[in-house]
């Protein structure tokens, strides 16, 4: 196991900066995820880790070691890919023993290897097996086993589970939590899926445009973002972001108006609305209603500006009819406050 340490790192690619000035440690033993939109320089960071790219400045530490100016096969990490990149020619045992072959290991040590990870994967029956005759799943566990008999210090995952249909990577995503459970390596994997990233990281690394918006444990990015990039980012449907202006003027009643700036933004989640009975609050329209089967979202249209709001309730909850006037009242303690630059201020507990 090895702590991984990247320092002042810079990457660009013709002459486009993708990668800024990326300053990161992940700790011995842990398991982080990158999450962000597509371009965000994410797997970018994982192939210069894995020395598949060379970077312009800065530096990269396995263990305590600097890496860069080593080869791939001398960094102690290994590699997962999407594609699963298994040979075609070859036998599940020869793909997952390929790489302990060429570092001149014997025969009896490679069996034994493979033998030993392929028990873990629960793939032993199939070592005889070429990739044809595999389910995706089944591919992906191979290309696992593949790095796991290297005996890496650090895990590197680009987005392993992409491929597989939706069933099969909630299994998957049991059988990563597992293995990291088992094996206790360190592990840094890559996603754009922020159920994935919720779901296995010990931390989240959120990026965007080549720097690293917040980094922490996964409720803590959730329940208190740095900033409304973060904000907007984890969640589905996303926070609701209501100008300061916009706010006030469809409030019912004066109780109703926030304490802030009228330049700044409150962010409400939809779990944290709830239907005012006593007809104070937020006035909205509700413009359509959808059922998904453990909640009930309504999505409306704040009056005066037409923004929209969406609002999560209980799956039983009975659904006004498309049309009908609201009022919405935040839940106390939840409404996130953002300057005009964007960065979060404490939350307040208006309605």
């Amino acid at each position: 196991m090895a702590e991984l340490t990247i320092s002042g790192l810079h990457k660009s690619f013709a002459g486009t900066a993708v990668l800024k000035d990326l300053n990161l440690s992940v700790h011995d033993g842990e398991f982080m995820v990158f999450v962000g939109p597509s371009g965000c320089g994410k797997s970018t960071l994982l192939r210069l880790v894995a020395g598949l790219e060379a970077l312009d400045a800065g530096e990269i530490r396995v263990g305590g070691t600097s890496v860069q100016q080593l080869p791939p096969a001398q960094r102690g990490v290994a590699m997962v890919f999407q594609s699963y990149a298994l040979y075609p020619h070859m036998t599940v045992a020869d793909n997952m023993g390929f790489g302990l072959r060429m570092s001149g290991q014997s025969a009896a040590q490679v069996n034994t290897a493979v033998g030993d990870v392929a028990e873990v994967l629960q793939i032993s029956h199939l070592l005889q097996r070429k990739p044809r005759e595999l389910s995706g799943g089944q591919r992906q566990r191979v290309a696992i086993g593949r790095a796991i008999v290297r005996r890496p210090r650090v895990f590197l995952f680009d987005e392993p589970l992409s491929n597989l249909d939706a069933a099969l990577r909630v299994q998957m995503r049991a059988e990563l939590a597992r293995l990291h459970r088992e094996l206790g390596t360190t592990m840094v994997y890559v996603t754009h899926d922020q159920v994935e990233a919720m779901t296995l990281g010990t931390r989240i690394a959120l990026f965007n445009g080549g720097r690293i918006e917040q980094v922490g444990a996964p409720l803590s990015l959730f329940r208190d973002p740095a900033n409304q990039f973060v904000a907007g980012f984890l969640g589905t449907p996303r926070m609701n972001f209501i100008e300061g202006a916009d706010w006030a003027a469809a409030a019912q009643t004066g109780t109703a108006a926030p304490p802030h700036q009228s330049t700044d933004t409150l962010g409400v989640r939809p779990e944290h609305w709830k239907l005012a009975t006593d007809g104070t609050g937020l006035r909205v329209q509700l413009e359509r209603v959808e059922h998904v089967g453990d909640a009930l979202f309504l999505h409306t249209a704040l009056r005066g500006s037409g923004q929209s709001v969406a609002v999560r309730l209980a799956p039983d909850a009975i659904a006004p009819a498309p049309g009908s006037a609201l009022s919405l009242q935040a839940v106390p303690g939840h409404v996130h406050v953002f300057n005009p630059d964007g960065r979060a201020q404490a939350r307040t507990a208006l309605h």
